[in-house]
């Protein structure tokens, strides 16, 4: 390889020739060397001009830019807006048909309870049991739509009578199941949604119910105030949650303890959009040895 054999970018070759006077009397190795770091200072070059360039944009570009990000992202709001209507309607409009159904079911197992084998009763068992499964999953996709994103027209809310009105609905399985409800501090007040936090502290309470251990239910509800929130935390002395179950439980339609326990997997998933709805967050202690314990924020709002 000689000296005409090889293109040096300039910044290079005035280095070179301030260092060596001349490249013609280089050995080939040198030179080829010489060769690879020039294409290395090219790259880096192209690199930098590029980015000068990306740099200078104008404002007037930079504003074009933004706008057609707002426009995107009002489409996708549109567009989930489009589908939490379409889930609404759906499972609003499919209740009755599958009650229809579980209904003829069952009055074809009475009217004809004397003539059918038991296999056969067996799989009409099964076929009510699918179609209630069913009932419950729209249940809790129209609980799941009606937590409107971004919802801001909070009103200011008493969590001591939010609370007070969530144990009343669950007043049946309390009794039902002996449980012990122990509220270690009065309550806060903050703005929020009424509908929302109430079906917030019910589902928590539920799951804790639900999950029992041989032990009568212990649930213990507490709030901690901070500089910019309240945490809260409901904890309970059940069979809590195994370690590979505690990432997916805040997610659709996943459980804990699969197949054991009735149930569609979107308790937590409601609780979680609920909090992140009111600007808080929600997770599992992992620090809890009996039992499980769910910490969540909601934010002192003035």
């Amino acid at each position: 390889m000689t000296s005409l054999d090889v293109k040096f970018n300039k910044l290079l070759l005035k280095q070179i020739q301030k260092k060596f006077g001349s490249t013609d009397d280089l050995p080939p190795e040198m030179m080829e060397f010489l060769n690879t770091v020039s294409h290395t200072y090219d790259f880096y070059e192209k690199e930098r001009q590029l980015i000068e360039r990306s740099m200078d944009i104008s404002s007037n570009e930079l504003i074009e830019a933004n706008g057609k990000l707002e426009e995107q992202a009002q489409k996708l709001q549109r567009s989930n807006m489009e589908l939490r209507e379409f889930a609404y309607a759906v499972s609003h409009d499919l209740r009755e048909p599958l009650r229809t159904i579980a209904g003829y079911i069952q009055l074809v197992e009475l009217r004809l309870k004397e003539q059918l084998n038991p296999e056969t009763r067996e799989f009409m068992g099964f076929a009510v049991s699918g179609v209630k499964r069913l009932q419950n999953m729209l249940e809790g996709m129209l609980k799941y739509a009606q937590v409107e994103e971004g919802q801001k027209d909070f009103v200011r809310q008493n969590l001591n009578i939010i609370l007070e009105m969530a144990l009343d609905n669950l007043a049946g399985p309390v009794k039902n199941t002996g449980a012990e409800i122990k509220v270690e501090q009065s309550m806060p007040e903050l703005r929020g949604n009424r509908a929302q936090l109430i079906q917030l502290f019910q589902q928590l309470v539920a799951n804790s119910l639900k999950f029992t251990g041989e032990e009568a239910p212990v649930i213990e509800i507490t709030v901690k105030a901070r500089q910019n929130d309240f945490i809260f935390s409901v904890y309970d002395n059940g069979i809590g949650v195994q370690e590979e179950d505690k990432h997916k439980l805040f997610s659709l339609f996943k459980r804990g303890h699969s197949g054991k326990y009735e149930g569609i997997g979107m308790g937590l998933s409601i609780c979680k959009k609920i909090v992140e709805n009111h600007g808080g967050a929600i997770w599992i202690d992992d620090s809890t040895v009996k039992g499980m314990k769910i910490f969540f924020t909601l934010p002192k709002n003035g």
